[in-house]
């Protein structure tokens, strides 16, 4: 009985925006104190 060879793993990147339906959008949200931003949030869809 011969041994397998190992095949070289390899590795996929994916970009993080993109969904099973294609890009996604951002939506983001600020809250202001004073005229200044103290918080905001991303949000993917």
């Amino acid at each position: 009985m011969e041994k397998k060879q190992w095949i070289a793993l390899s590795l996929e990147v994916m970009n993080v925006s993109e969904t099973m339906a294609g890009f996604g959008t951002a939506k983001m949200d600020f809250t202001y104190v004073d005229g200044k931003i103290v918080d905001m949030d991303v949000y993917d869809s």
